[in-house]
């Protein structure tokens, strides 16, 4: 463990594991670095890692890793970063935008609310505070006042009410675009991994097009459906093989937006946000924007995001319209635009987030963020917060503990 005292490796570990964010840097490097929330202790020989993947996990990773003076390349085959923090600024006007991917953070989730503010990033409320909500049920509406709607959880069972969740004023693209503008230089785009080979004296990473890169450790963060299609050398674990084989379930989630003339369900007081029976949830992402324009989600995930998807976009956005004239009447006299997004049938994807049932919980769940050898896992699929930045964060950085110090972690 070389320069890394037991004390400070027992308190770093704890941190993580119990979802802590705040680790100071007591080496060196404290004087000319700024402090970061998941900041690498102790000095550590330097290693050439090759992270697969520029979701949240891989920009975390590589951003710290970089900090810690490590030689970090980022391959990823999309042809941005973010993975499934997308935000949508097309086909919008007047400066407007919407979520495809992650939007909403809990006031528990530290990491991600520590890194926003280590880039300066403004959060303001996700819901609004005011005017009436709309829950639909069999074509009739029923008007929840603010007050009462935003102090329950979003879904039964969570633990954080609606008035407590923010989000990034500018859009959550800007979290996972603050980590990449640190590391530049070192973030190839659109280079989809073929295959990953180890032996003693490293791994060696294969690309589209035949360019090899050759590291001492690689991180793998790409989701679990997507993990499957790169060669491995040797073979995986049996777990690990039959999680990317379709054995570890993805959620189905589908979003369809569409932009309005003016923001017409306000003269009835409504807030443009809502619930119905079919069952999905309506947000207003511009409500906190200026401008008479507005944009209304639909936000649908398992069975309903699975028939949407059998749709061409025009034919989705139709569907929603339809189903929300008895919600906000006279939607169809005010809609300039629509634009749809389905995670499942993104080609860098496979799905919205990792659902595995119990039964695969239990069986696979410790294995899929296990190293094997000199390559590791990461991702949200290989946390407890499946579905969340928060999930995708702690992931990186137990993989960036385990790259850096030499040893192994778990959550």
């Amino acid at each position: 463990m070389s320069n890394l005292t037991r004390r400070e490796f027992v308190r770093q570990s704890i941190l993580l594991a119990a979802g802590i964010t705040l680790i100071s840097c007591e080496d060196e490097k404290s004087d000319t670095i700024d402090e970061s929330p998941g900041q690498l202790i102790g000095s550590q020989p330097s290693k050439k890692v090759v992270i697969i993947g520029a979701g949240m996990s891989g920009l975390v990773a590589g951003y710290e890793l970089t900090r810690a003076g490590h030689d970090v390349i980022i391959l990823e085959a999309r042809d941005r970063v973010g993975g499934r923090v997308l935000t949508l600024r097309e086909p919008f006007s007047d400066g407007h935008f919407a979520e495809a991917g992650a939007a909403r953070i809990p006031p528990d989730h530290d990491l991600t609310l520590g890194y926003a503010d280590h880039f300066g990033l403004i959060l303001v409320p996700f819901y609004p505070q005011s005017n009436y909500f709309v829950n639909a049920t069999n074509g009739n509406r029923t008007l929840i006042p603010a007050s009462d709607y935003i102090n329950e959880p979003p879904w039964g069972g969570f633990p954080t009410d609606r008035k407590d969740f923010v989000k990034i004023r500018d859009g959550s693209d800007r979290l996972p675009q603050s980590f990449a503008d640190s590391l530049t230089e070192q973030i190839h785009l659109s280079t989809p991994v073929e295959s990953i080979e180890q032996n003693a004296d490293g791994v060696i990473v294969r690309v589209s097009g035949g360019t090899e890169f050759n590291a001492d450790r690689v991180l793998c963060t790409v989701p679990l459906p997507v993990l499957n299609r790169i060669q491995f050398t040797p073979s995986l674990s049996d777990e690990k093989i039959e999680a990317i084989s379709g054995g570890y379930n993805y959620a189905p989630s589908t979003r369809v937006f569409m932009q309005f003339a003016n923001r017409f369900w306000e003269s009835e007081g409504l807030n443009g946000w809502g619930n119905t029976d079919w069952p999905e949830e309506i947000w207003h992402p511009t409500w906190d924007r200026e401008g008479p324009k507005g944009i209304l989600m639909s936000y649908m995930y398992y069975g309903r995001a699975v028939e949407l998807d059998q749709l061409i976009e025009e034919d989705r956005i139709q569907h929603v319209l339809n189903r929300w004239d008895s919600v906000f009447p006279g939607v169809y006299d005010h809609v300039e635009n629509g634009v749809s997004h389905s995670w499942a049938l993104q080609e860098w994807s496979g799905g919205a987030w990792a659902s595995p049932t119990a039964d695969q919980d239990e069986a696979l769940a410790a294995h899929i963020g296990a190293a094997e050898g000199r390559i590791h896992f990461a991702g949200e699929h290989a946390s407890d917060n499946h579905g969340w930045m928060q999930g995708a964060l702690v992931s990186g950085l137990r993989a960036a503990m385990e790259i850096h110090t030499g040893d192994l972690y778990s959550l």
